[in-house]
C-alpha cells in the first residue's frame, strides 16, 4: 500500500499565491482606470466639483461628478412650509 504525502503548508502557499496576483490585477485596473478618468477629475476638480468614485459591475469603476452649488438652490425650495408656495404670494 502507497500513501501520497501532501507537504505540509502547500496548499497554504499557493492560496496566497493567488490572492497576491488578484491583488495586483486590480492594482494595475485602477491605475488604467484612474489614467482613464484623469482629465475629468482634473477639470471637475478646478470647478470645485465633489469627485467620488463609484464601483463598476464588471470590475473597472467609474466617477460621479456633482457640483454643490445645486445644494445651495434646492435648500430654500426645501425651507418652504408643506402647501404654501412662497414664490406664487
Amino acid at each position: 500500500m502507497t500513501t501520497t504525502r501532501n507537504h505540509p503548508g502547500l496548499a497554504d502557499r499557493t492560496a496566497l499565491a493567488r490572492r497576491g496576483s488578484t491583488a495586483r490585477i486590480r492594482a494595475a485596473g485602477e491605475r488604467v482606470n484612474d489614467r482613464i478618468h484623469a482629465t475629468a477629475d482634473e477639470r471637475a476638480r478646478a470647478r470645485d466639483w465633489e469627485v467620488t468614485q463609484t464601483p463598476g459591475r464588471l470590475g473597472p469603476s467609474g466617477r460621479s461628478y456633482r457640483d454643490p452649488g445645486f445644494a445651495a438652490r434646492r435648500r430654500p425650495l426645501e425651507d418652504t412650509p408643506a402647501g404654501r408656495d412662497e414664490r406664487h404670494e
